[in-house]
């Protein structure tokens, strides 16, 4: 998981949500997919839970809400709510949304737009994700996320397979890699 830099809301959307007044979400399914590419721009082209590269022409991933559209309606059309996530049922926003159940949760839950990962989480070598210094935060947010579930694990231990190339410089890495910036910039600097 990495920091989300969201940027100002683009003008489409908030020309969408002025002109139409949309009550549930489906109301702006003309301009839907025109801001999942926007988002998806935002964040690199990566889920911005698992740092899973994502591909535009395929059905791989979806808008989805941080703070669900259940518990949290007034956030159903908030920009800085709405993140491009991976449609994977075993991690990611699905596996989220599926475990919590209340507002609560969310206390213990890092939120990648407001708030720096890194400093709740760190990556190994094996391609596991651990809490710092076994914080709530950081443990919950793998957790719900479930972002050691193994072939997540698998994805990125193979990704750690160019850490053996050498005079790659920290750049080099994250352009061959293509996923997973912020473990690749975590560990190359524990190198150093």
């Amino acid at each position: 998981m990495k920091k989300i830099d969201k940027k100002e809301e683009p003008a489409f959307y908030s020309k969408c949500i002025k002109q139409r007044k949309p009550t549930q979400w489906d109301d702006i399914a003309p301009i839907r997919a025109d801001l999942r590419a926007h988002i998806w721009e935002e964040q690199k082209r990566c889920c911005a839970y698992t740092e899973v590269l994502l591909n535009l022409n395929k059905d791989n991933f979806h808008i989805d809400h941080y703070k669900t559209q259940n518990l949290y309606p007034q956030l159903t059309f908030d920009y800085s709510n709405l993140l491009v996530s991976c449609n994977s049922e075993k991690y990611g926003a699905k596996h989220k949304d599926k475990l919590i159940k209340g507002r609560k949760e969310y206390e213990n839950l890092i939120n990648p737009v407001e708030e720096s990962p890194s400093e709740y989480m760190e990556f190994t070598f094996t391609g596991h994700v651990e809490a710092v210094n076994s914080c709530r935060k950081g443990k919950e947010t793998i957790r719900l996320f479930n972002l050691n579930e193994k072939s997540l694990v698998e994805r990125r231990k193979t990704a750690l397979s160019c850490f053996n190339m050498e005079g790659f410089t920290e750049e080099d890495l994250v352009q061959f890699v293509g996923e997973f910036e912020t473990m690749i910039r975590q560990l190359y600097h524990s190198m150093q």
